[in-house]
């Protein structure tokens, strides 16, 4: 895509950083827990229930009432969003494909930072992310006349997903049914472009994780019980395939 793309996605990904912020903050609760919306000085952040893809919270990442941490850290969000969405406009030829890998982007990094804080990756956005991909490439592949990448894409996202839910079955403390469902947007949004790229992510995933497990049993005392999100190296991955 030309330079205008890039940058108005970068603009769109900074602007969508507040309400990105109101998604993880609203679902970085644990499993079973109910939703927030307040911060611990009852101050109504994110809003009433039934509001919450409406929420704007500021980009400093604190209460604006007592100053408590509500969020990601200061930008954190607006600058992932923003050069996601920049880099992957760089990369694509046409505008259907930039918007389904942008709508994945914009679920990917809530999923990431929820992943992260509670060790959970929430329905309602794994299956919004990958409904809106798969609609989106199927259009940019039909109107591409490349009707074969829709094929593919599909059976990728069903061959991914059966092979993460194996690993689960397998070793259920090792991942959450969250990175199976998750695995399914990956393999969709990667089957469009070959086979190579869907296999490159998913080595690419499994040594990063390998690698982050490693420094945690060499310097952070932890054990080989110790769980830790897998959904990041899922996403971080296909972003890296997606950019190489």
């Amino acid at each position: 895509m030309t330079l205008p793309w890039i940058v108005a996605s970068a603009a769109a990904g900074l602007i969508a950083g507040p309400r990105l912020r109101g998604s993880i903050f609203f679902r970085s609760v644990e499993p079973g827990e109910p939703p927030r919306h307040a911060c611990p000085a009852g101050f109504r952040a994110i809003g009433p229930a039934g509001h919450r893809w409406h929420a704007l919270l500021p980009v400093t990442g604190r209460c604006p009432a007592c100053r408590a941490r509500i969020g990601p850290a200061a930008l954190s969000v607006e600058l992932a969003s923003g050069l996601a969405l920049a880099a992957v406009a760089a990369r694509v030829s046409s505008p259907w494909e930039l918007a389904g890998l942008a709508w994945l982007v914009l679920f990917a990094v809530p999923l990431a930072f929820i992943d992260i804080a509670v060790r959970r990756l929430p329905d309602a956005l794994t299956g919004a992310a990958f409904a809106g991909t798969a609609a989106f490439l199927a259009v940019a592949a039909l109107t591409g006349g490349h009707p074969g990448q829709l094929v593919r894409a599909g059976l990728a996202a069903v061959a991914l997903c059966g092979f993460y839910l194996l690993l689960f079955l397998i070793r259920p403390s090792g991942m959450g049914l969250g990175d199976v469902k998750l695995a399914g947007c990956v393999g969709a949004a990667l089957g469009g472009q070959g086979w190579g790229p869907v296999v490159a992510a998913t080595f690419l995933a499994f040594t990063a994780a390998a690698l982050y497990a490693a420094g945690l049993l060499a310097f952070r005392g932890a054990t080989r019980t110790t769980q830790f999100p897998m959904g990041p190296f899922i996403l971080l991955s296909a972003l890296a395939v997606i950019l190489a």
